[in-house]
Formats: C-alpha cells, sequence, structure tokens
C-alpha cells in the first residue's frame, strides 16, 4: 500500500513510468514525484514502541 510522503494520503497514482521510474501523483494535495511511502498491511497495526 503506498502513500503521499506530504499529506499520508492513500489516493496516490502513477502518471508516468518507464526508464526513470514511475512517478507519482496524489489526488488529495496534488504532490508529484517518484518518492512515496510504502508500507504493508502489518505497518498499519503496529505501534510506535515497536520501532
Amino acid at each position: 500500500m503506498i502513500h503521499c510522503p506530504v499529506c499520508k494520503s492513500r489516493e496516490v497514482y502513477p502518471v508516468a513510468g518507464g526508464y526513470i521510474g514511475q512517478v507519482y501523483r496524489c489526488k488529495r494535495c496534488g504532490y508529484v514525484g517518484s518518492l512515496v511511502v510504502d508500507c504493508g498491511e502489518d505497518d498499519k497495526n503496529r505501534d510506535d514502541s515497536d520501532r
């Protein structure tokens, strides 16, 4: 599951790809870039004390 690094929204979708890699856009805040936060289902159930 990927998240926007700015607003933490999950409404992120790829707009370009190829040799340079993926470029993503956030529907909520308008962020455009190749950096997104990827976390699994296990990460959302873990509290901060486990890290």
